[in-house]
């Protein structure tokens, strides 16, 4: 039986801006991997994150694909301010795909193009942007943008794994100097870019503790950001950019990732043409998403079972 006093729970976010195929990904992944003696993994609402009686008895909430846009109408700074302070005080947050772009400092989404969206962001995990979509083609409620991707990871080095619409993270170019990056970014991002991205974003000459535009919330005039680390790259861009990162904040960790390491290969759609001819090589490489997905959930103080790595 699980205390409700220990931080066991974990919570999958189920309201608007969330992607119904995402989100049930979600759900059977965790609950494949997690210890079930340890662990029970539920959806929140975004009103029950704003009522904030979820976070005494919670170990970490996910935010997986769909439009960050509607996590900000639904949860609204009230949650939002619930949900930084949660992992502040040593809790812990996952962001995949749209769960990503809506935890850095600011996004920048299909710039100049038909789907525009650029802007700050209030939780500010990783301090810097999330540029996207890092491979063309996506399109709103279709896969025809859907790819594998090559992506470096250190523990089990390269594979290829689903992504749909997803970003890189991009840090300002002062946190590239102050953080220990793991090498395989370290050596391969472009300084003249970092600082391209910095200049344009000329409010956004220290990372903030603010708010979408609005007043600011009265406990986040203090800058927070403690650390961050790449813990996997895309090995087949130019540079190598993030494509899943660590952020420490306060007392406790959210990790972020463009390409969603949550949807097993079996569960993809094998009648859907877009992504059948990916079939081939996301099945080579399965294991190793697994113990991928499994490891960051380690990271977040999840108890999974056992799973080896593949190299």
């Amino acid at each position: 039986m699980i205390s409700s006093g220990q931080y066991k729970h974990i919570l999958i976010y189920n309201g608007k801006g969330s992607d119904e195929e995402s989100r049930n990904m979600l759900y059977h992944s965790i609950d494949s991997v997690a210890d079930k003696e340890k662990h029970v993994v539920s959806y929140i609402t975004a009103q029950e994150i704003k009522e904030g009686v979820w976070d005494k008895t919670c170990q970490l909430i996910v935010f997986g694909g769909g439009y960050d846009r509607g996590f900000n109408e639904a949860v609204g700074q009230d949650g939002m301010s619930k949900i930084r302070d949660f992992v502040l005080a040593g809790g812990h947050y996952l962001g995949l795909c749209a769960g990503a772009y809506w935890a850095c400092d600011h996004i920048e989404f299909d710039k100049t193009g038909p789907l525009e969206v650029v802007g700050e962001r209030f939780l500010k995990f990783f301090p810097g942007l999330c540029i996207g979509p890092a491979f063309p083609g996506f399109q709103y409620n279709s896969t025809i943008g859907a790819r594998a991707v090559p992506v470096y990871y250190d523990k089990v080095g390269a594979f290829d794994t689903y992504m749909n619409g997803g970003g890189y993270f991009l840090p300002y170019l002062k946190q590239i100097k102050s953080n220990n990056v793991g090498q395989e970014l370290s050596t391969s991002l472009n300084p003249n870019l970092v600082m391209h991205s910095r200049q344009s974003l000329s409010s956004h000459s220290t990372p903030r503790m603010g708010s979408l535009r609005g007043p600011q919330h009265k406990n986040h005039s203090t800058v927070l950001h403690n650390s961050w680390k790449a813990l996997g790259v895309y090995s087949s861009l130019e540079n190598k950019p993030a494509a899943v990162v660590s952020c420490q904040m306060g007392k406790g960790t959210a990790i972020l990732s463009g390409v969603h390491l949550e949807y097993p290969v079996k569960l993809l759609h094998k009648d859907d043409p877009h992504i059948l001819q990916w079939l081939p090589v996301l099945s080579l490489s399965e294991e190793k998403r697994l113990f991928v997905f499994s490891d960051l959930l380690r990271q977040l103080g999840v108890i999974v079972r056992q799973c080896k790595a593949v190299l």
